[in-house]
């Protein structure tokens, strides 16, 4: 690049302080082929380097600059520099032991922003010191980064399927606490706050909570509901601000089928597509989820919805998907689920004459199908099925202010960490109990569980292989301390995972 053309700091970037390291990253939509939803960790002296270039200025200008200040040559600095100017690719630098991660195009020429785009820093040289600096790998340091916030836990319908803690009593949140948590949560820079139920539309402040997140730039991706949408409640959501995707849960056009599998009421399904047109004319895009049970997974009912959603004119995708076995309605979910052989039929049904055929996106999610349990070996980097990322980044938030790390566990008492009707998210992020859950030292392993007979227990939660979600269903509420159900060496279960 001709080093007297002017050069910025590309403005999808952000920093915030994590105490002894910067984090780098960006949101999920980026407007200057950035790389979107980016995460690293930089030393504080690259961040506050790539901070001088929030000026346009020239290159040359900015070179001589680092020259004087840093006591570095002319070479030097064009060595640190080059590299993060107009890079098509991520790239890297190697601090000690440490590879420290850049996104694409860190900066960029002046000349490709345009004249109505505001360029928008939001951090100070201030915000860039440390007075330690660790550049591990681990989890957020100061804060998460994103929350998830279940609204409320009541609902419209009684799924059979549903994973949800519908049945536990609290006392909710009131509007004035749940601004201010999240007044909290944008000082520390947490990048966005996903809410969820129950049903977001049954919390009658829905409205005052999204506006908050909309203010804050916050919202999450998409909203995700069974309610049959009216006009007033698209109307109120457009007055948010809110422009993002809107999910809806339609299991079948068959009303018989649903009254049994979501407990609906008459009409729920003129209800639904009526609230469908009322989302498209407000130009909201549509997301379709749709569950298989016994009752709906049927070449029948697939070929009904689908010719249904060639209508829809905002339709994003549709996503079909096989449900595990829920931890709080067991018996309800046993009473539909479907068996291996019925599943196997539609998912080739699907995969050889639905997504052929259509000029949408229809993802098939039928990992419950795919589940290895007692296949994992003790040499593996992680069971199949992946890795457990609670408390790595992210909180979850429940409607009465207690705060867990995973949305199936929900009022679990191990798993609450937190009250922020007492504490800050700051607070709650470094208590004694988040580290311990965080690094699983072995005493939560020494009430009676088999885990502490084995040779590799303490490899095994570095690598965070464990995910209690599936030992809980597995073995049941109290033995959440049990082996993951994946692993070679977890004993006999007390329910059926199994397709």
């Amino acid at each position: 690049m001709n080093k007297d053309g002017i050069v910025v700091l590309n403005p999808d970037y952000h920093f915030k302080n994590d105490r002894d390291r910067i984090v780098m990253y960006s949101k999920r939509k980026v407007s200057f082929d950035s790389s979107a939803e980016w995460v690293s960790y930089i030393h504080p002296m690259q961040a506050m380097i790539l901070g001088l270039f929030t000026v346009p200025k020239s290159l040359k200008l900015h070179c001589k600059a680092i020259e004087k200040h840093f006591r570095l040559t002319p070479e030097e600095v064009e060595t640190l520099i080059m590299p993060y100017v107009n890079n098509p690719t991520p790239v890297y630098t190697e601090i000690g032991s440490e590879k420290v991660l850049f996104p694409k195009n860190v900066l960029i020429p002046y000349s490709e922003i345009d004249d109505n785009c505001l360029m928008r820093y939001d951090f100070t040289m201030e915000d860039l010191k440390c007075d330690t600096v660790c550049l591990s790998q681990d989890r957020m340091h100061k804060a998460p980064h994103t929350l998830l916030f279940m609204l409320t836990n009541k609902c419209v319908t009684q799924c059979k399927y549903c994973y949800a803690d519908r049945k536990t009593a609290y006392i909710p949140l009131t509007t004035k606490q749940i601004l201010q948590f999240i007044d909290n949560a944008h000082a520390l820079k947490v990048l966005y706050v996903d809410v969820i139920g129950g049903e977001v539309f049954c919390r009658k402040d829905w409205d005052a909570i999204l506006s908050r997140l909309v203010e804050y730039d916050m919202t999450p991706s998409y909203i995700s509901t069974k309610v049959p949408v009216t006009r007033n409640i698209v109307e109120k959501l457009y007055q948010t601000g809110y422009n993002d995707v809107v999910q809806l849960s339609l299991d079948s056009l068959d009303e018989s089928i649903l009254k049994e599998m979501i407990g609906c009421k008459s009409g729920y399904v003129e209800k639904i597509r009526n609230g469908i047109e009322w989302l498209q004319s407000y130009g909201y895009l549509l997301e379709i989820d749709t569950v298989l049970t016994r009752l709906n997974a049927t070449k029948k009912q697939l070929q009904e919805l689908y010719s249904f959603l060639k209508g829809v004119k905002n339709l994003r995708y549709w996503e079909i998907r096989i449900p595990e076995v829920s931890i709080y309605t067991p018996e309800e979910f046993a009473s539909i689920k479907a068996d291996r052989e019925q599943l196997n039929e539609i998912c080739r049904f699907v995969k050889e004459e639905i997504i052929p055929d259509s000029r949408f996106r229809i993802y098939l999610s039928s990992e419950a199908l795919e589940e290895k349990f007692h296949a994992g070996k003790a040499d593996d980097e992680y069971f199949n099925g992946g890795t457990c990322g609670i408390l790595n980044d992210r909180l979850f938030i429940l409607p009465d202010g207690k705060v867990g790390v995973c949305e199936q566990l929900y009022w679990h008492p191990q798993f609450v960490i937190g009250d922020l009707k007492k504490q800050s998210l700051e607070e709650i992020w470094s208590s004694d109990k988040a580290l311990e859950l965080f690094h699983l030292h072995r005493n939560l392993f020494e009430t009676g569980s088999p885990c502490t007979e084995c040779k590799i227990l303490d490899s095994c939660n570095q690598r965070h292989r464990r995910c209690f979600v599936k030992t809980v269903k597995a073995y049941g509420i109290n033995k959440w301390n049990y082996p993951d159900p994946r692993c070679q060496f977890a004993p006999v279960f007390n329910s059926n995972l199994r397709y």
